[in-house]
């Protein structure tokens, strides 16, 4: 071996994939799906430590624990001699390192494809299929990763897709303490009842209410809150109790609830003490919740109102584009048919006529008071009411002027 290269033993495993893309064409797979490109050295099948030794570059080489490889792929693997000839045709071009990445796929050479991946975007930043393919997507003038993205809003992954973390507890939750939680809807029920028969038990039982701090009642508070909202017979007092008993445990179905209560609740202080507990605890699931629906057609004017409405209890100067955009908000509205008679001429020249008309779209654009509301709440120096350009370009210009320091400064 050269004295100027390090040989390198390894035990445990590799934290990253090596890949050569010179002459060097043997592969040895590893477990856990890790792949080292390199040039085998030699082979040391008996001893304590049975090992292959394999160069990566010139100054590299690495001694690999037998009991760790899955699989050798020499250089007269009919893959990677096909690789060999491929790699000297890409050149510099982003669109080659591209279709070679693909073609790597196809012939399970991963290694080779995530490298070639990386290359078409290195050399094309703005290689949109290559960006797709590596989990980027656009977030304006920038590649962000998707999973980045979601996190960044508070979402975590789960096996049924980007979930706000408290519905995802929520599950988790229902599943480990079914049983108490039931207990829970059972006592609970028994307590309403007694309060609503209005009897010598029923300030007994309404104490009892005022009482539980067990978190494992938010379900069974959580349902007659919602249960409430339709049918009743809670007073305002009791649906105030949930309301607080909610936002005091702090569970994934009590965040769930009050997200429900700052939209839908119809009454306003009742709503509004459920925001209130949001803030303390489950603001990031509300803004979550509420942000969407800014920005989405099928959703009608009163909803967008709400949500702008819910929104202001949690401003944040980084939203200021959200809040900009939702000064005024598109809205459709399918018009039916209706009767008439249409003339027309057919393909022969000759007239025909036919009766009814077509749909029409019709597209309503909405000011929306909660959205300046809100930017004034993060810039409250000046108001450009309704006019989008000039809160962009202020903002704009407050990024120029300090862009690590917007949050404090607005």
């Amino acid at each position: 071996m050269r004295a100027s290269t390090a040989l390198i033993f390894v035990s445990a495993g590799l934290g990253s994939v090596l890949l050569a893309t010179s002459s060097y064409a043997d592969t040895l797979e590893l477990r856990g799906g890790i792949q080292v490109d390199g040039k085998i050295i030699r082979a040391n099948d008996g001893g304590a430590k049975p090992h292959v030794i394999i160069e990566v570059d010139p100054e590299l080489r690495l001694a690999i624990p037998q009991s760790r490889i899955q699989k050798t792929i020499r250089d007269d693997d009919e893959k990677i001699a096909w690789y060999k000839r491929q790699l000297e045709l890409v050149g510099e071009d982003a669109e080659n390192h591209y279709l070679l990445a693909r073609a790597c796929k196809a012939k399970g050479l991963l290694s080779q494809r995530d490298y070639h991946f990386q290359r078409a975007i290195e050399i094309d930043p703005d290689h949109a299929k290559a960006r797709s393919t590596l989990g980027y997507i656009r977030n304006g003038n920038e590649w962000v990763l998707y999973a980045d993205q979601q996190r960044n809003r508070g979402l975590i992954p789960t096996s049924d897709g980007w979930q706000v973390p408290e519905v995802y507890m929520r599950e988790q939750v229902l599943d480990e303490t079914n049983d108490a939680a039931k207990l829970w809807v059972k006592e609970l029920t028994r307590l309403r009842s007694a309060v609503f028969k209005r009897n010598k038990h029923s300030e007994e039982s309404m104490e009892a209410i005022k009482a539980i701090d067990d978190p494992l009642a938010s379900l069974a508070i959580a349902e007659a809150f919602e249960k409430s909202q339709v049918k009743g017979p809670d007073t305002k007092e009791l649906r105030m109790l949930y309301v607080k008993k909610l936002g005091a445990f702090k569970s994934a179905i009590g965040v769930q609830t009050l997200v429900k209560a700052g939209l839908f609740e119809p009454d306003p202080n009742i709503r509004s003490e459920a925001l209130h507990q949001l803030q303390t605890y489950g603001a990031s699931s509300a803004v979550a919740s509420y942000l969407p629906m800014l920005s989405n057609e099928n959703h009608k004017p009163a909803e967008v109102t709400a949500a702008l409405r819910a929104l202001n209890y949690f401003p944040d100067p980084e939203l200021w584009e959200d809040y900009v955009d939702a000064l005024v908000t598109a809205h459709q509205t399918i018009k039916p048919p209706g009767p008439g008679m249409n003339v027309g001429q057919n393909s022969l020249g000759g007239a025909g006529m036919s009766t009814g008309g077509k749909q029409e779209v019709i597209v309503n654009y909405v000011k929306n008071p909660g959205a300046v509301e809100l930017l004034r709440q993060i810039a409250p120096d000046v108001d450009f009411r309704y006019d989008q350009n000039a809160w962009r370009k202020y903002f704009a210009d407050q990024l120029v002027a300090a862009p690590s320091d917007l949050r404090r400064d607005l």
